[in-house]
């Protein structure tokens, strides 16, 4: 059963309100890649990535925090995670 979660972050803006969907519920202090969620040669990838590099961020964030949510407008629960990414240097 897959778990459905969305991201916010203090480091970077994120533009998808959809959620992704997990195998496994991530834990505080699990390392996270977005990358792999955006599919191949789009757009919202190449964004994504080029936010990272302007920002100076690594891709890979850590989770600091977890709240599960109800959204009734789309009648879907899910979970929403912090993210804190490290500058690079």
């Amino acid at each position: 059963m897959s778990v459905k979660v969305r991201f916010y972050s203090y480091d970077i803006e994120f533009d998808f309100e959809n959620s992704v969907e997990f195998p496994v519920a991530p834990q505080l202090g699990d390392e996270v890649n977005l990358i792999s969620f955006f599919k191949y040669r789009t757009s919202e990838r190449l964004e994504y990535v080029n936010n990272m590099e302007d920002l100076y961020l690594y891709e890979n964030a850590i989770v600091s925090e977890r709240t599960w949510c109800n959204d009734l407008e789309k009648a879907e629960i899910y979970l929403l995670i912090k993210l804190n990414y490290t500058k690079r240097k």
